[in-house]
Order: C-alpha cells, then sequence, then structure tokens
C-alpha cells in the first residue's frame, strides 16, 4: 500500500501561489471532477490559467488566481485565499474581468479555509467556498494520483489549521505559526462576537503585517466617521516574530477608536466628538481597565488635538491611536483608548468583552451631534 504523502513542504500555509498551482493541476488533471465541482455545463476541454492579466496598462493589471475558459469563453474564476483577506473591491474587480457577455454563464468562486473564511456578502455574484468543500469531490477522482494528492491534501489542512473554541486560552498556542494561531483567534472572534443592528464585524491585517484584528464597526450616520472597537495581541508584529511559542504572548489588546475615514492627512479630525463620545458613554463604565499610559505625537496638529482632549477634561490616555501615517496607508484616523486582558483569557471571555462594548460602540454611532465633516474634510 503506497503512503500517502506528506505536503507540508509543499504547501505553506504562507503560499497561496503553491496552493493556486496544485489545484490548478488538479483541476486540468481531472476536468470531469472539475466541472461537477464549479458547476460547469458542456463538455468541451477545458483551458485552466493563472494570474492572466487582461491588460499590463498602469491600474489595469488584475490577474485572478485562477481562470478557467471553454470554447474561447471564460466559464469560471477563482480567487483563492489563505491567510490574507481580500483587497479594496477586489471582487468586484475580477468580475469585471470577465466580459459582460460572459457574465452570466461564468461561476466566480471566492475559496477560504473553514476556519479563516472570508466575508464576501458584499459581493453578491461570488460563490463564497471552502478549500474543503473544493477538494472534497477530488478525493473521488478516477485519477488515482488527483485522488490521493486531494486526500494528502485535506489531511494537510487539518493537521495545520488546528481547531480553536471559546475554551482556548489566548497564549497556549498550538503548532509551529504563531500568526496563524492568532489569526484563527481572531477569525474565531469575528464568527462568534455579537454585532448589534446597524453595525458589522470583520477581520482586518494591522501594522507591519502578520497580526489580525477582529473588528465592529458601527458608522456614524451622515457622516465619513465609524466607531470601531477591535481585539487583536498586545505584543507588536516585530515582537510576536522573535517568539518560539504563545508563552510571551501579553495579550488579547481590545481597542476603542473614533475612526475618521476616506482622508489622506489626520489635520481634519475632529477631537472634540471624541470627548463627546467619551463623556457620554464611556466615563462612567467603571469596569472597563483602560491602559492609562498618555498617547506621544510628534506632528503639531496631534499635539494640539490631545492636548484639546485634555482641556476639554478627558483622562490622559484617551488619544492613543494611529494618525498620519495610517492617513496614508489606509485612508483612516483611529484615536481613542485601549486596554489589554490577561494572556491567559479564553476566546469565550475575549468574544463576550467585544460583546459588551460593541452595544456601547453601537449606540456612540448614534449620538445626536454628529462630528464634523463635509467641506471641512
Amino acid at each position: 500500500m503506497t503512503a500517502t504523502p506528506n505536503l507540508r513542504y509543499l504547501l505553506s500555509i504562507n503560499s497561496e501561489n503553491a496552493w493556486s498551482d496544485l489545484l490548478a493541476t488538479l483541476m486540468d488533471a481531472d476536468q470531469m471532477t472539475t466541472r461537477h465541482s464549479l458547476g460547469i455545463a458542456g463538455d468541451a476541454p477545458l483551458v485552466i490559467r493563472r494570474e492572466v492579466a487582461k491588460s499590463r496598462a498602469r491600474k489595469l493589471s488584475d490577474r485572478p488566481d485562477l481562470v478557467v475558459e471553454s470554447d474561447g469563453r471564460t466559464v469560471a474564476v477563482i480567487e483563492v485565499k489563505l491567510l490574507a483577506g481580500l483587497g479594496d473591491e477586489q471582487l468586484e474587480r475580477y468580475y469585471r474581468y470577465v466580459d459582460e457577455s460572459d457574465r452570466e454563464g461564468c461561476r466566480f468562486l471566492a475559496v477560504s479555509l473553514l476556519r479563516l473564511r472570508l466575508n464576501t456578502e458584499h459581493a453578491v455574484e461570488w460563490d463564497n467556498r471552502t478549500w474543503e468543500g473544493l477538494l472534497d469531490p477530488f478525493v473521488s477522482s478516477s485519477v488515482p494520483w488527483v485522488a490521493t494528492t486531494a486526500a494528502a491534501w485535506l489531511r494537510h489542512i487539518a493537521a495545520t489549521v488546528s481547531a480553536v473554541d471559546g475554551a482556548t486560552v489566548w497564549n497556549q498556542v498550538e503548532g509551529d505559526d504563531l500568526y496563524l494561531g492568532l489569526r484563527l483567534r481572531s477569525a474565531y472572534l469575528r464568527e462568534n462576537v455579537g454585532v448589534p443592528p446597524g453595525s458589522s464585524s470583520a477581520v482586518q491585517e494591522i501594522g507591519s503585517g502578520g497580526l489580525y484584528a477582529a473588528m465592529v464597526d458601527a458608522p456614524v450616520p451622515g457622516s465619513s466617521y465609524t466607531v470601531r472597537w477591535e481585539a487583536t495581541e498586545h505584543l507588536p508584529t516585530q515582537d510576536v516574530g522573535k517568539l518560539t511559542d504563545g508563552s510571551g504572548l501579553r495579550g488579547p489588546e481590545v481597542r476603542f477608536f473614533l475612526v475618521q475615514q476616506n482622508v489622506t492627512s489626520s489635520r481634519t479630525y475632529d477631537w472634540d466628538h471624541l470627548n463627546v463620545l467619551w463623556r457620554e458613554y464611556l466615563a462612567a463604565e467603571h469596569w472597563i481597565p483602560w491602559r492609562a499610559h498618555p498617547p506621544r505625537k510628534k506632528l503639531p496638529w496631534e499635539i494640539d488635538g490631545v492636548a484639546r482632549l485634555r482641556q476639554l477634561g478627558s483622562p490622559v490616555f484617551l488619544g492613543y491611536g494611529f494618525g498620519e501615517r495610517q492617513a496614508a496607508l489606509s485612508g483612516e484616523v483611529h484615536f481613542g483608548a485601549r486596554f489589554v486582558l490577561p494572556p491567559t483569557a479564553t476566546l469565550a471571555e475575549v468574544t463576550d468583552m467585544l460583546s459588551r462594548v460593541a452595544v456601547i460602540g453601537s449606540r456612540m454611532a448614534m449620538h445626536p451631534m454628529a462630528p464634523r465633516t463635509a467641506h471641512t474634510e
């Protein structure tokens, strides 16, 4: 009996290209299963293509991970993800990649791991599939090596992407990849947090990359602001990379931000509104163990903003966050406050905390006085 191959060295959890290449190989080798799995009609030969740009012109070089063609028409577009999330309007751009005349008969699939599911609610044309579900039909392939590879691949996923649940302790990360363990924790929080009406949850990569935050946003009606609560590891990305196991993690950091969106600078941030939200909704919440460190600012207008908070009577720690550099990176400015839970906290405890403060966030977003917007921004 032939031993099942170990795909650990072939399919790194950090290499979407390796996973896409092998998927394309299986799809090409067993086109009958490919048709069945993707729901492609007809029996004409399939052409599987990898990262084909429709145009090399500047800003027009979108390259979906896999494109399937038949009889000269695009019949499927597949975008695969592992640890990374979706880019800005990525699925919408890839939908437009297909000629309008071919879109009705084309299948659009966004593929992610079962325990790291993508949120594709914003892109209704896309079928949200899992790697596990996509590979499962290939286990019964009539092509022996395809069946063996698919079965080994599913075992590799099960061994690599460990299960987490409410009893999982934050700093007890199993396996070789701390970043993956923390990414799984963020995914669990996002899937299980209580999201108030009018709010939305997401997982977003933060900092210099590698760490993720589970967040709940409550948009402020009629403005370019949102009230955000998020949870992530308190240790900076570069320091997580120096750890050999999870015992050195500091614990989940819970952050409150009044976020200004669609800006290129922190110059027009409404510090007065941040103070109003603090005074009306958070000052009396004495159960929240705020981290008391004063924010350190370098830019004159951010120094003035923190001074304005002090003048209005806000606590010395309000104003923590990310300003000018964050605006250049993401078009957002984040200022608020934070606290840290013990590294031995369970995911159930972190989820309960994030759910509790998200309710406060939804009330803050509906405050009758809106932040300054329009012509000042």
